[in-house]
Parts: structure tokens; sequence; C-alpha cells
């Protein structure tokens, strides 16, 4: 599974249940991702201890850089700045409330919070200058919350009164758990309640190759399904990319599956290289009736990086499905980025030389694209001769009257 994870994230403190403490684990993934801004949910992660190599699987929704946050975080007073509409914690209490108004005096704070949905109270309070803020984000409060603690998160054990961070999901054979580092070092396992608790291997099993033969039933004879803690593991063989898709989603949308690793493989003719694939992936978008322009496709061991643009007021919903289609393809990025109409310059223009070209004797069997975009002409499309490309330049040179041109064509052979 190591060699599936290539790409290091970042470094994070995990528990690890070889070496029984928390230590330094790299969190790996299969792409390129930034957790700056937020990583989506489901994207499966490999998290190596950096003592013993020990390997674990996490999803993106489960750190505390996913961009869909489960529950509130409460600021703990005294410890955070404290603003309307926070949750707002003050140690002793039974619980936290929602800050409506805060102003201060020269020695008080002065708050109005509001418990329970409740009429907001007039609290006032010592004044505290907080500098620096270990959780600008703020606490999660445990032990109520953690069914929706990240690993990563801040947390305050309002029992234990103690501050921590959150440490991982573990299992002791029996119950899942989470892990919690407090400051004093103690790791504190606390059971999470029945609702969140992973369904067993062999009925998730079940669900799953349930679901798969339900949706897909000959697609699924070709596929092998594992489950281990709520994760739910794929391999063998499917026709396309959007098969593989649609299997992976199947799994994922059971209840309780916490994600899904999926190392199900495209069936290949085994003769097809890069540029044939790149060919039959730009074939598919000059085809699609669609105005598509500024496209890049890179392939590279049969994996596609795919970038265009398209008008606002006509996307092709349906165009990446269509490319997943494309026998051999194993993977794809696809980037789809909407242009506001009125925005390009010189259009008229552009579809005049598109159209005299598609006319022109020479070049009726051509697939060019003429856009005026960042100050330049762009011309894309496909040709089947070097003469074609240059009668196309010279056709748009004399016209535009202007060096200021981009000739990406491609010249068919």
């Amino acid at each position: 599974m190591k060699e599936q994870f290539k790409y290091r994230l970042l470094s994070q403190k995990m528990f690890c249940r070889y070496c029984r403490s928390v230590t330094e684990h790299g969190i790996y993934a299969k792409e390129r991702y930034s957790t700056y801004g937020g990583m989506a949910p489901r994207i499966p992660l490999l998290c190596i201890c950096g003592v013993c190599d020990t390997l674990l699987v996490a999803f993106s929704q489960e750190f505390y850089f996913c961009r869909q946050i489960k529950g509130e975080y409460a600021k703990v007073y005294g410890y955070n700045r404290i603003m309307p509409g926070n949750w707002v914690y003050f140690k002793g209490d039974s619980k936290p409330g929602v800050v409506k108004s805060c102003f201060q005096t020269s020695n008080k704070e002065i708050l109005e919070v509001s418990y329970d949905g409740g009429s907001p109270q007039r609290l006032e309070c010592p004044k505290v200058n907080v500098t620096v803020e270990e959780a600008p984000q703020g606490y999660r409060l445990l032990p109520a919350q953690s069914p929706c603690t990240l690993i990563g998160d801040h947390v305050f054990h309002v029992l234990r009164n103690m501050f921590g961070v959150s440490v991982g999901l573990v299992n002791d054979g029996v119950k899942d758990k989470l892990a919690v580092l407090l400051e004093d070092g103690t790791i504190l396992f606390i059971t999470l309640p029945a609702l969140y608790q992973n369904e067993s291997n062999e009925k998730l099993v079940e669900q799953v190759r349930g679901k798969l033969n339900q949706v897909l039933p000959e697609d699924a004879k070709k596929v092998t399904v594992e489950v281990g803690q709520g994760i739910v593991y794929l391999s063998g063989l499917s026709k396309n990319l959007l098969t593989r898709r649609t299997l992976r989603a199947c799994a994922e949308g059971v209840m309780k599956v916490r994600g899904c690793v999926d190392s199900l493989k495209v069936v290949t003719d085994g003769i097809t290289s890069d540029q044939d694939l790149a060919e039959r992936l730009y074939g598919v978008i000059e085809n699609s009736g669609y105005y598509l322009f500024d496209m890049s496709v890179k392939v590279e061991n049969l994996k596609a990086d795919i970038r265009l643009h398209c008008l606002d007021n006509n996307i092709p919903k349906d165009l990446e499905k269509r490319l997943a289609q494309v026998p051999s393809l194993q993977d794809m990025n696809f980037t789809m980025i909407p242009v506001v109409t009125d925005s390009l310059e010189n259009s008229w223009q552009c579809k005049e030389m598109e159209q005299d070209l598609a006319t022109n004797s020479i070049t009726k069997n051509a697939f060019v694209r003429i856009t005026y975009l960042r100050g330049k002409y762009l011309i894309e499309g496909r040709v089947h001769s070097l003469l074609q490309k240059q009668v196309v330049l010279f056709s748009v040179l004399k016209t535009v009257k202007t060096t200021a041109i981009e000739n990406r064509l491609r010249v068919l052979t």
C-alpha cells in the first residue's frame, strides 16, 4: 500500500498502537494536495509512524484541516479572544453559551451570553488580555464533543479541567475510541457513543457487496471487497474510469463507511501510449459540441490532468463523465473554469476566422479554435499536416495584423 501514497502532505502527532505512545506521523496522499484552505472530504491518507513505520489509514474528513468541519468550537474565557457569535465556555460551568454582545470597561469585560437559546444573561468578568492564542479557532469540549472531534483538534476536558490535543481514532478490540494527549502528558482514551461505533467487518462487507451488486451487477463480479474498522478496500478490475468511480461512490455511500481505499485497475489494451490517450481525450473535448478553449491535456502513466475553460452560459455538465469513459484512462484530475461570455474580447472576429478556415479547401477537415485571451490570440485544435498549420497561422496573421499569437495547433500524423 505504501507505494500508492507517494506524496507527503505534512507531519502530525498521532497515537501509534505499536509504540503505545504519541509520535510524529508522516501524512501521505495518492495525489498532490495542499492543506492550505482545507482539503475536500473522503480523500484517503496514509499515516506512517516516524519511529516504527507502522501504517494507519485515515481520511481527510477525520482531520482538522478538512473543509467540512463537524460541530462547533468553543472559545474558553481567558484563553481566547471573544467576539459576538462565538460559543464561549467558562471553566467550571456545565455548558457553553453563545455570545450575543461584548464590551469592555477599564477593568471588566461585560458579555451577554445566551444558554440553550434562552434570553441573554449579562456576565461581568475580570478583564483578561489574551495576546497569544494556542487555539484561535477554539476548543472541542470533552467528553461531550468526542464524536465530532477531529485529529489535531485542540480540546478542553471539562471534567479534568485540562487542555490537550486529539491524536487519533483507535480500537481496543472491542470499542472505537478517541485518543487525546492532555497537557500533563496523559494519554486518554474516550469511548465513542454507540451511534459512532464502526460496524462489524462482516456486516459491512455484506452491505457493500449488496450495494455493488445492485448498482453494477456485472462489474461487481470483478471486484474484491475487504473491510477493516469501517474502511472499505476495493481491488480488482473495472472496464473504465467512470465505472471505477461509480464503484467507489457506491461503497462510500453505505452507512457507517468511513471511506474507501480504491485499488481498482482500469483494463487496458496494453498498447495505448500516453500520447495516444491524450489525443483521444482531446478528441472528446473538441467534438463535445461546446465552446471550450485554453485547453491543456497532460497524460503520464495513463493518468490525465485536464484543464480547460468554457462559457458561463454554456457549461458542459456531462463532459467529465464522457472523458472518464475513454478506454485505458486510469485516473483523471479535471478542472473546468467558466468565463463570463461578455468578457471575451474580439469574439466575433475570432468566430469569423474560424468559419473562414472551416470553408477553406485546404483546412476544411481541420478543427481550429481561436480565442483572444490575455492580450493575444490563442489558436488551438488539430490539423493533419504542417501545411495546414502554416495556412491557419498565415490566415490569422493576415486578419489580426499582430504577432501576439500563440499557436497550439496539434499536427496529427
